[in-house]
């Protein structure tokens, strides 16, 4: 099954594809550092800027923010936070709009679902957090902060030594067997023929046009 860190993975090692096995643990190695070293910079410079949040994580907190401008609010209960946001009629909308919500602030959960599946604030929530004067940004869960993604990529690698400071190894020296190794030639398909790999009979009948393609077995 291909995933989506399949896909990462080989978009990255696109160019390892056909190494040799070192080789390719080389390659490896070093895009594992540069992507440490680029990431932590990069991180580094916006903190520095004064950004706390992830490039996603503000973005989708101040998309929120603006669709919660236009939402009616009703208190429920001051002692467990609990409110009532209707989202407003809108006939352009596939839903329509009018539709209802309950969020509850104490315990960070809206109706919708969004806030728990994602740690950031819906646009309902929002709103409510507007209502009470509570800044919404800080309920963004601290998984997107800048400061935990500095912290992922702190890691120091270790500089390799030469080779030619390297002990020898103990044990067995394995060799690839010379009796496996492939002979110069085309190489032999090996995969099961099937009615897809059939050859155009052209010759069968006088006349034939491309119209009249006619498959045979190969």
């Amino acid at each position: 099954m291909i995933t989506n860190i399949s896909e990462c993975f080989n978009g990255v090692l696109k160019g390892a594809r056909g190494l040799p096995i070192a080789a390719m643990v080389e390659f490896t190695w070093s895009k594992l550092i540069e992507y440490f070293y680029d990431r932590h910079k990069e991180i580094t410079n916006k903190l520095l800027e004064g950004k706390k949040w992830s490039t996603y994580a503000f973005s989708t907190w101040e998309g929120n923010r603006r669709k919660s401008e236009k939402y009616y609010l009703k208190a429920f209960s001051n002692q467990h936070m609990i409110y009532q946001v209707v989202t407003s009629l809108n006939m352009c909308s596939a839903g329509g709009g009018n539709h209802s919500y309950e969020v509850r602030l104490q315990e960070r959960t809206c109706s919708c679902g969004k806030w728990q599946n994602i740690g950031i604030p819906c646009s309902h929530a929002i709103r409510v957090c507007d209502a009470v004067n509570i800044d919404s940004i800080t309920y963004i869960h601290p998984c997107y902060s800048l400061d935990y993604a500095l912290n992922t990529y702190s890691h120091a690698f270790v500089v390799p030594k030469s080779q030619s400071l390297w002990r020898d190894p103990m044990g067995p020296k394995w060799l690839p067997n010379p009796v496996l190794l492939r002979a110069k030639s085309r190489l032999v398909k090996s995969r099961i023929s099937n009615e897809m790999d059939g050859v155009r009979n052209k010759d069968r009948e006088p006349g034939w046009q491309r119209e009249d393609v006619d498959l045979i077995e190969s």
